[in-house]
């Protein structure tokens, strides 16, 4: 007969460890490479962001329903406006009307809005640039005048 030997593991023996599976690749296609469907037509979001945002620079409240559409850097220039306003106790002349708007796409991603508001019989030129962001429209640029 022959003896088989089992092997007897040693005090203060450890094995080494095994490596482990390499897991599967994710299922989920992160953001940056999904398909997106097409950017909408930019012009109401102007109109809208637009409006809102000369009654802020005015000194009425609402800066935040701008705050998704508009870059941080544009909200805080929109708070100091409406801060100046207040201080200086500026009374609006009447609503805010949208009188004119031109939108041209300067490229896939980007777009140029010149808007004309109206406030009673007071004329406010505006323009913006609103660039593609996650699937959204992003106001970049915000000059009131």
């Amino acid at each position: 007969m022959t003896a088989v030997a089992y092997a007897v593991p040693q005090p203060g023996f450890t094995p080494a460890p095994q490596p482990r599976p390499t897991p599967a690749p994710p299922s989920v296609v992160p953001s940056a490479y999904r398909k997106r469907r097409a950017l909408g037509d930019p012009t109401p979001l102007a109109c809208t962001v637009a409006r809102t945002a000369m009654e802020v620079a005015l000194g009425a409240e609402g800066i935040h329903t701008l705050t998704r559409w508009i870059t941080p850097t544009l909200r805080t220039s929109l708070l100091k406006q409406r801060s100046l306003a207040r201080r200086a106790a500026y009374v609006a002349r009447g609503d805010i009307a949208v009188a004119r708007i031109r939108v041209c796409r300067v490229s896939a991603t980007a777009a140029e809005a010149g808007l004309v508001l109206m406030e009673g019989k007071i004329a406010h030129p505006v323009a913006m640039r609103l660039e593609a962001c996650a699937g959204r429209w992003l106001i970049t640029v915000l000059d009131l005048g």
